[in-house]
């Protein structure tokens, strides 16, 4: 007798299955690829981070893949990372607008300053004269624009000593510390 003819066939009504097993457990979920992105992003590229990690936040959790310890820290640093350079920036950018280093006038006047220097006479000084001048109609800060309105004055005055022989006692002195003055407000570090 064969095994088919040994079991009994079930009662009428009731369907033919096999016995079954309980199922496998579901495979084990690993932890979130891009939680471990994000929290790395949000050291390096906090404004990346800080969006994968938000998008971890939504595909991990109970019944999802682990990582939402992770994909929460990727998006708190990423997001305080994000500020803390928009605010650097910001900074730095108020900074640059209210320093005199970058202004127009600084630039064109020591441009003038360094070029006059290479050669002194009559025409060289009349040119650096007026070249102080626009470098002062270009400053956008007073004291800058005084500043080369003085060094332009200055020159002037040894302008005309070189003309007339008569070189005033202190305009050594003076075109010395209005130079000083000029490289205060147009150098950085000084």
């Amino acid at each position: 007798m064969s095994l088919n003819e040994q079991v009994p066939p079930p009662p009428p009504g009731q369907p033919q299955y096999p016995n079954f097993q309980a199922p496998p457990p579901p495979p084990q979920q690993g932890t979130s690829g891009l939680a471990i992105a994000g929290l790395i992003f949000a050291f390096v590229a906090p404004l990346i981070g800080f969006i994968l990690s938000l998008i971890a936040i939504f595909k991990t959790g109970p019944g999802k893949a682990k990582g939402r310890g992770l994909a929460v820290a990727g998006t708190i640093i990423g997001g305080l990372f994000t500020i803390g350079i928009i605010g650097i920036i910001v900074a730095a950018g108020l900074f640059v607008s209210n320093s005199t280093v970058a202004d127009p006038g600084c630039v064109a006047g020591k441009a003038a300053i360094i070029k006059g220097a290479e050669k002194v006479d009559a025409a060289s000084l009349q040119t650096t004269v007026d070249e102080l001048k626009a470098a002062a109609g270009k400053a956008k800060h007073d004291e800058v624009r005084d500043a080369m309105n003085t060094m332009a004055d200055d020159y002037s005055q040894l302008l005309n000593a070189i003309k007339t022989g008569d070189m005033p006692d202190n305009l050594e002195s003076k075109i010395t510390t209005d130079v000083n003055k000029v490289d205060s407000l147009c150098t950085i570090g000084s």
